[in-house]
């Protein structure tokens, strides 16, 4: 295998390995607080800009997705693929640096005391996603529970107004443990092979499995999106799924 590929990809197995060790109990305070609002028919929100939008649709929906996560994805800070003209990168970067959008935001939501959020932001300091945790928490009390690099949050300043970043506001912080640049190869002296994906969307994975186990620990009867092609009775429980959102959203989304 070619050095650089396979340097990669033991950077990528060893975070994944790190996370597990490092952070099981941080994810078991985190999935207690998401079990806690779900258990009570309330929201665990999730939120993320940009590829850190990748570990909330991880989440949910999908199959094996639990109900009671209610997915915060804007079309702008999740679809810049484009590059240029309509919805490209330069109306996406002004968005997500601008702390005013993500007020805008959660003006269309209702928060209250017993919904939590999880916010993915590598830098930690996304003005647009860090805008968001403390407008959750100043006016809807939920608790925050933030997952980023650590190393790169403490060790670089803050983009948001405030000065704060995501460790600063959450009740729980899960530390993806990916380095400061992201970016972990170099070829030709040019920077390559980003771990900031993989570290999310394994901390998404444990948070759900997690959440999951401690439901079932508590007693506490869960829906999950059904595997339409292994499940017969897929088209009833999806049915069932629906039925649940709807009341989830109306209790969620401002009249």
């Amino acid at each position: 295998m070619d050095n650089n590929r396979q340097s990669w990809t033991e950077k990528a197995k060893d975070l994944i390995a790190a996370i597990e060790r490092t952070q099981k109990n941080n994810i078991s305070r985190a999935s207690s607080i998401i079990a806690d609002s779900i258990a009570c028919g309330h929201a665990a929100f999730l939120f993320g800009s940009g590829h850190s939008a990748l570990p909330v649709e991880e989440i949910y929906p999908r199959y094996g997705g639990i109900v009671g996560f209610l997915p915060m994805i804007e079309l702008p800070l999740s679809y810049f693929t484009a590059i240029v003209g309509n919805l490209g990168f330069s109306q996406f970067d002004y968005l997500e640096n601008n702390p005013d959008y993500g007020r805008a935001i959660l003006r269309s939501y209702s928060i209250h005391k017993e919904d939590c959020l999880v916010a993915f932001t590598h830098s930690g300091s996304t003005p647009v996603t860090v805008e968001i945790a403390l407008r959750f928490k100043e006016e809807g009390k939920g608790k925050i529970i933030g997952v980023t690099s650590l190393k790169r949050a403490r060790g670089s300043m803050s983009k948001h107004p405030s000065g704060k970043g995501i460790h600063d506001i959450s009740d729980v912080t899960v530390d993806t443990g990916v380095p400061d640049s992201d970016v972990s190869i170099s070829v030709q002296n040019k920077m390559l092979g980003p771990l900031s994906t993989i570290g999310a969307v394994t901390v998404a994975n444990l948070l759900s499995i997690q959440t999951a186990k401690t439901l079932a620990d508590r007693g506490i009867d869960f829906l999950v999106n059904p595997v339409r092609a292994f499940d017969p009775e897929s088209p009833e429980k999806m049915n069932d799924v629906l039925k649940r959102y709807r009341r989830l959203y109306a209790d969620h989304i401002v009249k």
